[in-house]
């Protein structure tokens, strides 16, 4: 062999060599990226999965919330008339309290048109110092914090 086969050969042998190391880098290279897109894949999957999973579990949830909005409306609709029966009952209470009224003003009528009552500046009967208890003072002025009225002759200094 000579000089300028040997350095043919070993050229050869030079370029064959880098080519297959090329060759195992791009081969660790695919497998790299066959790795990561299995990777990907995977995630994608468990990604769909979950989600279904959560669309299930969601739909679920507002089956729940649904009903219980509606047990809640009926219960109130429920209250409601309960409610109205109760405006009724106690308009009834009001209006026997204002006959019962009517009846022991008509009484003390009665009892003041007689000899007996003392024609004092006083009530008739306990009944009327209830209603005038009931009444706010008829001249009296408005609750006011402080002095009312005008300055007294000592605080005009």
């Amino acid at each position: 062999m000579t000089d300028d086969e040997f350095h043919r050969l070993k050229d050869t042998e030079k370029r064959h060599l880098r080519a297959r190391k090329r060759l195992r880098s791009t081969l660790k290279n695919l497998k790299q990226e066959d790795e990561t897109q299995g990777v990907v894949r995977r995630m994608k999957q468990g990604a769909r999965r979950l989600l279904t999973e959560t669309e299930s579990l969601v739909d679920q949830l507002r089956g729940a919330v649904a009903e219980r909005d509606a047990r809640l409306e009926g219960a109130l609709d429920d209250e409601w008339e309960g409610e109205d029966g109760l405006h009724e009952a106690e308009e009834a209470l009001r209006e026997e309290r204002a006959e019962q009224r009517v009846r022991r003003m008509k009484a003390e009528e009665g009892n003041s048109s007689s000899p007996d009552s003392g024609g004092g500046a006083g009530p008739s009967s306990a009944s009327e110092a209830e209603e005038e208890a009931d009444d706010p003072l008829p001249d009296g002025p408005d609750k006011t914090i402080g002095r009312m009225g005008a300055p007294r002759a000592d605080d005009a200094s």
